[in-house]
């Protein structure tokens, strides 16, 4: 499976900088900031706590086992970069 990667960069209203990367079998850029919105909402930030955010279109690349699995079975998979504590 090949996979479309969007660059995504956000910084918190408390000052925290996030890095990482969406991965998805779309170059939707919107669905990608929709796909970043529901992961970040899942560690407890919201819209409304984040001051500065960019998602844009990378690259694509072949996908390894675990990301075409993520990605069929929830549309996206998120690569932790910065700042993104698991």
């Amino acid at each position: 499976m090949n996979v479309n990667v969007f660059d995504t960069h956000v910084r918190t209203g408390d000052g925290r900088y996030l890095h990482f990367d969406v991965l998805t079998d779309n170059r939707d850029v919107d669905q990608a900031g929709v796909y970043a919105a529901k992961w970040l909402a899942s560690r407890g930030i919201e819209a409304a706590d984040i001051s500065q955010s960019r998602c844009q279109f990378c690259h694509s690349e072949f996908a390894s086992p675990a990301v075409a699995e993520a990605i069929e079975k929830q549309g996206y998979f998120i690569l932790p970069l910065e700042g993104c504590q698991e």
